[in-house]
């Protein structure tokens, strides 16, 4: 429960940023926000193991980011969703991953996903 309030209060910030420096390009941020996250996991990744299989995830979310920017937002809001997937996943790859980070990565995931589609929509 923790982790899902934390998840909250974070992509609550996150929303706050967007609409306060709305003049900014609502596409990169989320463009940005689906490339970065992905790369936080290398930092929960110790061993070879592990690290040969989130180096090619953040390279697939990274893809994502950059395809869904120069060519669909959707592949963006799809990369997010489908990055929550990989959230319920990781805590059985890494044994450093802290207890209840995938419910505070999933939160900020699946709710930045519809806010990017619901923002990004509007502005098609």
């Amino acid at each position: 429960m923790t982790g899902f309030l934390i998840g909250l209060g974070t992509t609550a910030a996150i929303i706050a940023f967007v609409e306060i420096f709305r003049k900014m390009d609502l596409k990169l941020i989320a463009s940005l926000s689906l490339a970065v996250i992905p790369f936080i996991y290398i930092g929960f990744s110790i061993d070879p193991r592990e690290l040969a299989l989130t180096i090619p995830a953040a390279g697939f979310f990274l893809f994502l980011a950059y395809w869904g920017y120069r060519k669909n937002y959707i592949l963006i809001v799809v990369g997010l969703a489908l990055h929550g997937i990989w959230d319920v996943l990781f805590p059985f790859i890494s044994k450093v991953a802290p207890h209840g980070y995938d419910l505070f990565c999933i939160t900020i995931d699946v709710l930045l996903a519809g806010y990017f589609y619901w923002k990004l929509r509007a502005e098609k």
